[in-house]
């Protein structure tokens, strides 16, 4: 299953990686980070993390309390999906 990653602006400024199956299927959703360089440095940690990284199992509190931190889905970015036409980014490399 060949997928890709997605650098997207959010419309408050800030960008996320979206982690994109071969069926363009949403598979993961980055934090926000507030500049493309922080977000190209956080696709690095996605790497390393999905290379060499653990399953372990959780909870559904501690679940509910990442989504308190951070929200799944911007809005304006579930909006941005009904676009047609996409923004490239200069993602440094």
């Amino acid at each position: 299953m060949a997928g890709h990653l997605e650098l997207v602006e959010t419309p408050e400024g800030g960008y996320r990686i979206l982690m994109v199956d071969g069926e363009d299927s949403l598979l993961g959703l980055s934090k926000q980070y507030p500049t493309v360089g922080d977000a190209v440095e956080g696709v690095a940690a996605l790497r390393e993390v999905a290379g060499t990284g653990l399953l372990r199992p959780g909870s559904s509190d501690r679940y509910a309390v990442l989504m308190l931190e951070e929200p799944v889905i911007d809005s304006a970015l579930a909006a941005q999906g009904a676009r047609t036409q996409q923004k490239v980014v200069d993602c440094g490399g």
